[in-house]
């Protein structure tokens, strides 16, 4: 199932209280998430080569969802590398295939949540995402590696395979 097939079953009024349960310090910004959620339903899905992988990472804090993108390329050890999806246009999530082991073991509204969330990650609207994206593009390789090494993504290795610039 691809990813705009499942935001298409839902409304906000069905998702904002699964999403305010899984993310509460999202509460004070409930108008720009339903405004946001809301765009994106309107959205055209771009078809993209990358399947939205979901899965549970424990860490200090108690834990999280992390939501990643996998396509098949292999690490050095022969495990499926995963990609940040944070900067991803949120048209081209809306065409990624959600893998079936995540169908079986997530709610669909759970899935929904963690993938908005992460979504919107630098924002509640493409501008912001394209605004970060062009921050990150402009500070210095080092400086992205000392991002990358602390982003809380795909247990703290965030690859991610979109060029940065515009």
């Amino acid at each position: 199932m691809k990813l705009s097939e499942l935001i298409s079953r839902y409304t906000w009024q069905e998702v904002e209280p699964v999403y305010l349960e899984l993310y509460p310090k999202e509460k004070r910004k409930r108008k720009r998430a339903r405004e946001a959620f809301e765009y994106i339903q309107s959205l055209r899905p771009v078809g993209y080569e990358m399947r939205i992988h979901l899965e549970y990472q424990d860490d200090e804090a108690g834990g999280y969802h992390d939501v990643s993108g996998r396509d098949g390329s292999l690490r050095e050890n022969g495990l499926e590398e995963c990609f940040g999806l944070f900067l991803m246009d949120w048209d081209e999530w809306l065409g990624m295939e959600i893998e079936a082991e995540i169908l079986e073991r997530y709610s669909e509204l759970d899935i929904l949540c963690h993938c908005f969330w992460e979504m919107t990650w630098c924002g509640y609207s493409m501008e912001k995402v394209k605004k970060f994206r062009k921050r990150l593009d402009r500070v210095s390789t080092s400086k992205k590696e000392d991002f990358i090494s602390f982003a809380p993504l795909c247990g703290g290795r965030i690859i991610n395979h979109l060029a940065l610039s515009e």
